[in-house]
């Protein structure tokens, strides 16, 4: 049997090693009622809140209850408002955001025309991302509940921006200021009220974050009487903490282990399809990827179909591209092609007598791929390359890093790199990853791909409001990358969580929105 047919068991037995059994210290359990009969729901996560600061964690407000977005994700792509009433363009560069009234901030303050008027100021001034995304944005209060916008140039992906969590959270700009300027840590914030949400965090520290039901919010009280979050970094042990009753949704499982949870009576494993691929194989630009002939060759030797339906179980889908097939302006650039691959691997130098390693002038060709605890995937997902790469006489050396995007972000020390970033935002926009991405300044850059025509590409689709226009430019960048082996996905991950029994119906948003308004469990 070859070493590819094997290959499930040689990742699951490798994977059993890399993540063995852990366990984890809580303070009491989640019961799905809650004191006066209403229900509560407690969540083990692997990502640590540090504190509320808008700028530098508000996604996770956003997915745990705390604060919101002026517009709602969606899965098929097409925002719909959230604290807007209503957003509508009035001409290619501008659009009109109307408020609904009642709406405020938990300090108190009144979210009216004037306060997110400030807010888009103050955000595009302080956030790099924001200012990227929408040069040159200036907004006006046009009336008691309604905002003007403006954009330098046409911007059709504004209601994707608008419902992006790491562009524009709903906070207050005035309380966030005044407590910065007091010089106070960012982890007293969480007395000075500034979200919308349903939820309102009482207490936080390094183990775990309570939150507690807003009675006036906007929309009516929300149905979770506590809602508990909390940070469980090792896979394991929050699988583990969902069965002894002590978390009711353990959240980003490694799908190589879920079979093992099929069947039992303490758990359940929801599932849902993927909204587009999301964890992609970063190469880095340089010795031995400067060469787009080894780029190339080893997103042609990765055998999609064996990591989706072996490795992953059928919990993954064969990545196919940078989308998934759906989508109107999807390209089929990903193929498995083992022979291709030898053939680039050859023409590029690197060659190999019988089944010995492959080397150029006596060196072999051999790179480090770098994995993350958070995301246990990771792990299974550098195993299977590892053994579909040795079959090329390709030696890869894995390396798990606690922070992966801060060592990827220094451009040297790594080769290759497996993260979790999807090429639509949160949002739906198809035009703010391929600016971050694989755009020569994108502030995701990690593989530092400088392609001055791709960047034209990219500037565009920014601007193109034909839709038939814009979905053959997106077409044209598809392949352009895949031409030059700039970036590609090695995984299509179902979405899935484990839960406890009472939590079995829940409801996986696309877009990590963990907890809504109307977040409550059900079994049906």
């Amino acid at each position: 049997m070859s070493p590819r047919h094997s290959l499930g068991g040689l990742v699951a037995a490798a994977l059993a090693l890399l993540m063995t059994a852990g366990c984890v210290q809580t303070t009491g359990g989640s019961d799905a009622d809650g004191a006066g009969g209403d229900p509560t729901l407690t969540f083990a996560t692997s990502f640590t809140i540090d504190d509320l600061d808008p700028l530098e964690n508000g996604i996770w407000g956003v997915e745990f209850g705390y604060a919101e977005l002026l517009m709602r994700p969606d899965r098929a792509g097409e925002p719909t408002p959230w604290v807007l009433e209503g957003l509508t363009a009035t001409g290619p560069t501008t659009w009109r955001l109307t408020l609904p009234e009642g709406a405020s901030f938990v300090n108190g303050r009144t979210l009216d025309g004037e306060a997110l008027a400030e807010l888009i100021a103050f955000q595009y001034a302080e956030h790099p991302s924001f200012a990227a995304a929408l040069p040159d944005v200036t907004a006006e209060a046009t009336g008691p509940h309604e905002v003007t916008l403006t954009t330098a140039g046409p911007a059709p992906n504004v209601p994707a921006l608008l419902a992006d969590e790491s562009i524009l959270p709903v906070y207050d700009p005035a309380a966030y200021r005044a407590h910065r300027e007091s010089g106070a840590p960012a982890v007293e914030l969480i007395d000075a009220g500034i979200y919308t949400g349903p939820y309102v965090v009482q207490f936080l520290d390094g183990a775990e974050a309570r939150l507690a039901p807003r009675t006036d919010h906007w929309d009516g009280p929300p149905a979770l009487s506590a809602l508990t979050v909390r940070f469980v970094p090792e896979g394991s042990a929050r699988i583990q903490a969902v069965q002894a009753g002590e978390a009711d949704i353990a959240l980003y499982p490694a799908r190589a282990t879920l079979s093992t949870l099929e069947g039992r009576e303490d758990v359940a494993v929801v599932t849902d399809e993927p909204t587009g691929p999301n964890l992609p194989l970063y190469l880095n630009h340089r010795a031995p990827f400067d060469d787009e002939r080894v780029r190339r060759a080893v997103y042609a030797a990765i055998d999609y179909d064996a990591i989706a339906n072996e490795v992953m179980q059928g919990r993954f889908l064969p990545a196919t591209g940078l989308y998934v097939e759906t989508r109107p302006w999807a390209e089929k650039t990903q193929v498995t092609d083992t022979a291709t691959a030898e053939h680039l691997l050859d023409e590029a130098g690197w060659t190999r007598t019988g089944d010995g390693p492959r080397s150029r002038e006596g060196a072999e060709l051999r790179f480090s791929m770098l994995t993350y605890p958070e995301q246990p995937d990771s792990d299974a997902l550098a195993l299977a390359l590892q053994a579909q790469l040795a079959e090329l006489g390709v030696g890869v050396d894995i390396r798990q890093v606690p922070d992966i995007d801060s060592v990827l972000e220094t451009g040297t020390g790594w080769n290759s790199g497996i993260s979790a970033t999807g090429f639509l935002s949160f949002g739906g926009d198809y035009v703010l990853p391929l600016q971050r991405i694989v755009r020569s300044d994108g502030a995701r850059n990690f593989s530092g791909i400088d392609d001055p025509e791709l960047d034209a590409l990219v500037d565009q689709v920014a601007a193109e409001l034909d839709t038939t226009t814009r979905d053959d430019l997106m077409r044209r960048i598809q392949q352009r990358i895949a031409d030059r082996g700039h970036f590609g996905y090695v995984g299509l991950r179902k979405p899935a969580v484990v839960t406890s029994p009472e939590w079995s119906g829940y409801a996986i948003e696309g877009s990590n929105l963990w907890v809504a308004h109307d977040t409550a469990p059900s079994t049906s």
